[in-house]
């Protein structure tokens, strides 16, 4: 690489530099906000998603609360702590059959990135859930069991997008390993709150 090359190099990664920490918070909230909505949507590949460690953590972390809140607004009968263990089981079965699924087609490097993409569209579908459960709550049993079932078809089906696209295979595949892995970490989760 010659010199002139390496210093354009260089100039173009300061100015990038500059832009991104020009932004403001809010920006790149809305920006990282409209990554995961159009993976939702089924419209942008999981590699675009932020993989660095913190930027994982607190989509994990967010992910925790929304599914403890849901669920204890859905099951009144549920506790803070049986909340709590339910979701940090099923994420943590999950992360390990998505990384054992990645290492077995040697694509573990996309592990970060396509763990965050399930878990940011997880957490948006989720909350989109909880905003639309009390509208049909107002209706009848009827329509919160319709609602369920659109949601978990939704959450499947970009599951298995985000799988299709990392392990560059094919999406009906990509849904029956995303459905596979669900049902695991749903049973795992179950199991570890004592309601298998």
């Amino acid at each position: 690489m010659s010199a002139h090359h390496s210093r354009r190099c260089g100039s173009f990664v300061r100015q990038f530099r500059i832009k991104v920490f020009e932004k403001s918070v809010h920006v790149v909230m809305k920006d990282v906000f409209q990554v995961f909505w159009h993976i939702c949507l089924l419209r942008q590949s999981p590699e675009y998603v932020p993989t660095r460690a913190w930027f994982i953590f607190s989509v994990i972390t967010a992910n925790v609360l929304c599914e403890v809140l849901v669920s204890l607004t859905v099951n009144a009968e549920l506790d803070v702590l049986r909340g709590v263990t339910s979701s940090v089981v099923y994420m943590t079965t999950t992360a390990a059959l998505v990384w054992l699924t990645l290492q077995l087609r040697t694509h573990v490097e996309r592990f970060p990135a396509t763990i965050t993409a399930l878990f940011g569209c997880d957490l948006i579908i989720t909350a989109s859930f909880a905003l639309l459960r009390p509208i049909a709550d107002l209706l009848n049993a009827g329509a919160v069991n319709t609602l369920s079932l659109l949601f978990l078809i939704w959450t499947v089906s970009v599951a298995g997008f985000i799988m299709y696209r990392a392990l560059h295979t094919y999406y009906v595949l990509g849904i029956g390993i995303a459905l596979g892995i669900a049902i695991m970490s749903f049973a795992l989760s179950q199991l570890a709150i004592g309601t298998a």
